[in-house]
Order: C-alpha cells, then sequence, then structure tokens
C-alpha cells in the first residue's frame, strides 16, 4: 500500500533528524493526517514552503533534508484519503485524449527505465554499498539524492491528476498561490541576505545572492532555475488580478522578484528570465484585457519602476558589466568543461546508459586532476571501545587551476567580542596547515572574519591538543530586523595535507560554549561541508549533459521528447483559450533555457518543482482534450 510504504519512509526519516528527532516526527504524522483530511492543500502547501524546508547548515544533512518529509506526507496523507474514499474514474475519454496520455506515459516510462538503472549503476559503481545519514557527494547515497525527484514526482502524479480532475480551477489557483507564496519567501530571503551583509544598493561588490537554497554550498544555480521557474507566476498574480487591491498585492513581488533576479548577476538568469517573458508577451498578445483606466495607470508605473532597477544595477554597479565583459573568456571556459564531462563517457555503455546517478562530481574530479576536489572532510567511525568518532579533513590532493578550500562549518552565535579562543586535538600522517575562521557568512561571502592557521607535524598514531586565539575585528551580529549568521569552518589548506580532527571547541571570553556536536559523538550531525571560491567539479553546468552523462542517451531522449510534447500541448491550449497554459510554457521555457548553461538535476528541490511543473501542465492540457470533463474543463481553463 502506497500510504503506508510512504509514511513508514518519513517516519523512519523524521526520527533521525540530527536536531529534534521527537518534534520533527510528531510535525510529520500531523501532516499526514492533514493532508489525508484536506487532500487538496498539499498543492498550495508544497510551492508555498519549497524555499524554507532545508536546514542544511544546522543538520549537516546533505542527502536528506526536510523537504523530503513533506513529500512523503503529501504522498502518504493522499492515498490513505484515496483509499478510504476512492474516486470514480472518468470512463468518457475521447480517442485524441488517450493518445496524448499514451504519448505522455510511454515517454515517462523510457524515462523513469533508464533512470532508475542509472540509479542502479550508480550506486553499485561508488563503493562498498555503506549507509550513512551524512553522506556526500562523493559517497553511495548521492545517487539516491539525485534519484528522489524522480521516485516523488512519480508518486505524486496521479494524485495531481485527481486534484485536477475534480476541480482543475481550484488546482491551478492553489499551484499559482504556492508559488507566489514561495516567491515571496525568495525575495524577502534575498532582501534581508543584501541588507545584512552587502548593502541594498551595492551592486559593484562581487556578491551574488543565493537567499535559502543552502545547494550552494558548492556552487551551482539553484536560486536561478528556481527564479526562472517562478517569475513567471508573479505575471500570472497581475494579470488575473481583477481589482485594484488584489493588483497591488502582487505589484510588490513583481519588484522584489525583480531585484532578486538581478541581484543573482547571472547572465543565465537575466536571459531565461527576460526571454520567457517575451514568450509570455507574444502568448498573451491577443487576449488583452479590457482597457480600465487604472490597470493602465498602476501597469506603466510598475514597468518604470522594474526598468529603474535594471538600470540601478547595470548603471550604478560594475560587478555585472565586469561579468558582461568576461563572457567570452567564461563561454570559453565552460565549453572546455563541458568536453571535459564528455570525456567520461568512455565506452559505447557509458553514452547509452550513462555513467551512473550522482557519480559526475567523483568521476570528473577524478578524470581531471588539476579540476578536482579543493578538499574533503570525512568522518571516522569510533574504534571499538569508544563512544565517539572523528573527522579527518584533507586539502585538495594536486594543484588546481584555481585556489579553493573545502570547510567543515558550524553555525554559532555573533557575540561583539574578542577574542575567541579555539581548541581542539589533532594528529597527522602527512604535514597539514589547519586553518580556522570565526565570520559574519550567509553561505558563500565572508564579510568580516577572525581566523588563525596552526601547522600539524606528521607524527604517526600521536594525538597533539591545540589552544589557538583566533585574530580580526570585531565581529557585528547586524541590525535586529537583518540579523548576521555567524559561521565557524575549519579546514586543511596546504595540497596534500591531511589532519584528523576531534574534541572541538570554541569559546569567549566568557568562556561560554558556541559549538555544539563537538566531539563527533552523533557522526557529523550539526556540521555543514562548504566548498570557498571554487566550485568547478560538482557541477557540469548543463541539464542536457548532466542527463546524458549520468543516465544516458536514451534517458537525454526521453526527456527532450516529453519537453516538445509538453510545450506542443501547452501551444495549443494557449490559442485555444486556457489563461493558464501561457504561463506555465513561460516558466518551463525558463527553466530549460537556464539549463543551457546550469546544472538543474543535482538539485532535489527545483528538480522536483520543474517536474510538477511538468506534469500539471500536461495533465491540464491534457483534460481540455476530454470529452467526459469537456464541461468542467472550459469552465476551469478557457
Amino acid at each position: 500500500m502506497p500510504a503506508a510504504a510512504a509514511f513508514a519512509v518519513g517516519a523512519a526519516l523524521a526520527s533521525q533528524h540530527p536536531s529534534a528527532p521527537v518534534t520533527v516526527t510528531a510535525a510529520f504524522v500531523l501532516w499526514c493526517a492533514l493532508v489525508a483530511w484536506r487532500s487538496g492543500f498539499w498543492l498550495f502547501v508544497v510551492p508555498a514552503v519549497l524555499p524554507l524546508m532545508s536546514f542544511a547548515p544546522w543538520t549537516g544533512w546533505v542527502v536528506f533534508e526536510e523537504f523530503d518529509l513533506l513529500l512523503w506526507g503529501v504522498v502518504a496523507g493522499c492515498y490513505l484519503r484515496k483509499a478510504m474514499t476512492p474516486t470514480p474514474r472518468n470512463l468518457h475519454i475521447g480517442s485524441r485524449s488517450a493518445r496524448s496520455d499514451r504519448v505522455v506515459v510511454g515517454l515517462a516510462i523510457v524515462f523513469g527505465i533508464f533512470t532508475v538503472k542509472a540509479f542502479v549503476h550508480g550506486l553499485s559503481v561508488a563503493g562498498d554499498g555503506s549507509f550513512d545519514w551524512f553522506q556526500s557527494y562523493t559517497d553511495p547515497l548521492n545517487s539516491w539524492r539525485v534519484f528522489k525527484p524522480v521516485l516523488q514526482a512519480a508518486l505524486i502524479w496521479p494524485l495531481l491528476r485527481m486534484q485536477i480532475e475534480q476541480d482543475a480551477d481550484a488546482a491551478v489557483r492553489r499551484l499559482g498561490a504556492g508559488m507566489l507564496a514561495g516567491l515571496t519567501v525568495v525575495t524577502l530571503a534575498v532582501v534581508w541576505e543584501r541588507l545584512a551583509y552587502i548593502g541594498l544598493w551595492d551592486f559593484s561588490t562581487r556578491y551574488r545572492t543565493t537567499a535559502l537554497f543552502w545547494e550552494m554550498h558548492v556552487g551551482g544555480a539553484a536560486i536561478d532555475v528556481y527564479m526562472a521557474l517562478a517569475t513567471p507566476f508573479v505575471a500570472w498574480g497581475l494579470w488575473s488580478a481583477r481589482t485594484p487591491l488584489r493588483w497591488a498585492a502582487v505589484a510588490p513581488l513583481a519588484l522584489l522578484t525583480g531585484y532578486a533576479c538581478m541581484t543573482t548577476f547571472s547572465r543565465g538568469v537575466y536571459g531565461a528570465v527576460g526571454g520567457s517573458l517575451v514568450l509570455l508577451a507574444l502568448l498573451l498578445r491577443r487576449k488583452r484585457l479590457p482597457r480600465i483606466r487604472w490597470r493602465v495607470v498602476a501597469g506603466w508605473a510598475l514597468a518604470l519602476a522594474l526598468a529603474l532597477e535594471v538600470v540601478a544595477v547595470l548603471g550604478l554597479g560594475s560587478f555585472m558589466r565586469e561579468r558582461m565583459a568576461a563572457s567570452d573568456r567564461d563561454l570559453g571556459g565552460r565549453v572546455e568543461h563541458w568536453q571535459a564531462g564528455l570525456g567520461l563517457l568512455r565506452h559505447p555503455t557509458d553514452w547509452a546508459f550513462g555513467i551512473g546517478l550522482g557519480r559526475l562530481p567523483a568521476a570528473y574530479a577524478q578524470a581531471t586532476p588539476k579540476r578536482a576536489f579543493p578538499g574533503d572532510a570525512r568522518f571516522v567511525p569510533p574504534s571499538p571501545g569508544q563512544s565517539s568518532g572523528s573527522v579527518v579533513l584533507s586539502g585538495s590532493r594536486t594543484p588546481l587551476d584555481q585556489y579553493g578550500l573545502m570547510t567543515l562549518t558550524q553555525r554559532v552565535s555573533l557575540h561583539p567580542v574578542r577574542p575567541h579562543e579555539v581548541a581542539f586535538d589533532v594528529r597527522a600522517t602527512v604535514d597539514a596547515e589547519v586553518s580556522v575562521q570565526l565570520c559574519e557568512m550567509h553561505l558563500l561571502y565572508p564579510k568580516r572574519c577572525q581566523g588563525g592557521w596552526v601547522p600539524v607535524a606528521a607524527e604517526v598514531g600521536t594525538w597533539r591538543h591545540v589552544v589557538m586565539r583566533l585574530r580580526g575585528p570585531l565581529l557585528d551580529p547586524g541590525l535586529a530586523w537583518a540579523p548576521r549568521m555567524g559561521v565557524f569552518s575549519i579546514a586543511v589548506v596546504n595540497v596534500g595535507g591531511v589532519a584528523e580532527l576531534d574534541n572541538l571547541s570554541l569559546v569567549g571570553p566568557d568562556r561560554v560554549e558556541l559549538l555544539t556536536h563537538r566531539d563527533f559523538a552523533e557522526g557529523l550531525a550539526g556540521w555543514f561541508p562548504a566548498a570557498q571560491s571554487y566550485y568547478v567539479p560538482w557541477h557540469i553546468d548543463n541539464l542536457y549533459l548532466e542527463l546524458l552523462i549520468e543516465r544516458g542517451v536514451f534517458a537525454l531522449l526521453a526527456f527532450v521528447l516529453c519537453m516538445g510534447w509538453t510545450l506542443r500541448r501547452l501551444f495549443d491550449a494557449a490559442g485555444s483559450g486556457s489563461p493558464v497554459a501561457p504561463f506555465l510554457m513561460a516558466s518551463l521555457c525558463g527553466c530549460w533555457c537556464v539549463g543551457l548553461v546550469s546544472s538543474v538535476m543535482d538539485v532535489p528541490r527545483v528538480a522536483f518543482l520543474m517536474f510538477l511543473l511538468m506534469l500539471c501542465a500536461l495533465e491540464v492540457t491534457g483534460l481540455r482534450r476530454s470529452v467526459g470533463s469537456h464541461r468542467r474543463g472550459d469552465a476551469a481553463l478557457a
């Protein structure tokens, strides 16, 4: 029974939550009950809280996240409701709809089969099959991390179809409202991040916002893909508003969205979002709204405000101009990066079936030593008779083309005092240089730091206790309405260096301990690995190449055909009067355009959102073709 299986998986995951297992388990049970009681509510909640449902910097989870619990709760609750109150299936389906559904299902099955094969292959080549709740990008469970959005989307597809068949209008409204709510969360997070760390109007400092997408701790384009998917829904909110009050409620979000897009300083976002809005304008050109005076005046005012945002970012700051000037050089580097990724496909079977889900980072780093990982952080289980383990930190194995670090971090509270004192036990089999920092930091860019470093000579088996005072300016906890987060980080900075650490401590002058999980008794709970300055091996920076390299040409072909089929259905629906089809088409086209220069599938939350919107597009347009649902579909969508 799907409900029981999903509940068991979710409950097991919740019970292992690193920070609050009892609270999280109780919340999961309540969420399952709520979904079973109000089965359509999830269509709003899932996109609304998607940006919030990951606390990786505090939990230490990389493979798992709280968003998984949300989706397992949806599956458990909805399938329980479906089992208790079975919905009669619509048997009056027109032949054209049936043919259309067969094409979609056939393509989905092909994509799913080759994805499952790549998942199994990825697990088999990753190592010994060991399990650890805190595995990372080179471990076997990274295959699961990349696979789970496909599985979750497949399980939710019948539930989405059921909601749309029951009331398409309400389902679309819930999904659209959820997208607007989630985008509000992201844009407010962007405003807070910039206000706290860089300033709202500083467009010259090299700082690119990441909001709440902690997956970007190793670089990537999570916020880029999300903004491309979500921005057209702001246009949907403005277009569908029929009163000045509703329009005025969405207009500030449009300004916030423009600011968030511009401060990513991503050329891919600029092109994809701009292109999707142009496409949207073309699709809506025949659907002119009545020329109500307030709407005309407000529309021109909003357009002027958005234009001023663009002028401010591009004209008042130098960062984006520098990035534009470097476009040719960056493109050459990216092409070289893509060629190195294609070089991983050494055999015909690799081209056909891929190298395995989640295996790209490890395979790329091994195949291109000058672009390998800048370091590693790995938990060492306790020896027999010991109650706690330790952590091994290493620097890059070989000199890299660019300088970078792999740090082990923990979130701490900031206090404007000095000196802070750090202590730890350490031993090394090769000489290592250990660097420690305490910074005002959100995710990628430190603002002000206190730090220090210590050389550790190789002495096999010998532990030594190190105490060091951090030097640097006073750290500012920020404003009450824009607080800054503190990040403690430790890393091995020399090439080839390796150090094993245990019993870490960070105290201020008051001698109050600021770190938790200091002895690694619970593995890497509370500790979050994060790269600094260098992110090349984790991403191939192309949606279609990551599909080809990890899943093979057949999976790529099935996905591309499904893209084309979805666009065809959306175009037909837009031409026949569906008001939601143009916005879904703009959203997906924006995502797939970002995918030309960015990876998508290696960020589970945004990958799931892409699949959810694709499925929604297919189901909404499929409903219009249904003879039995003709009247309901026209009322909802035309």
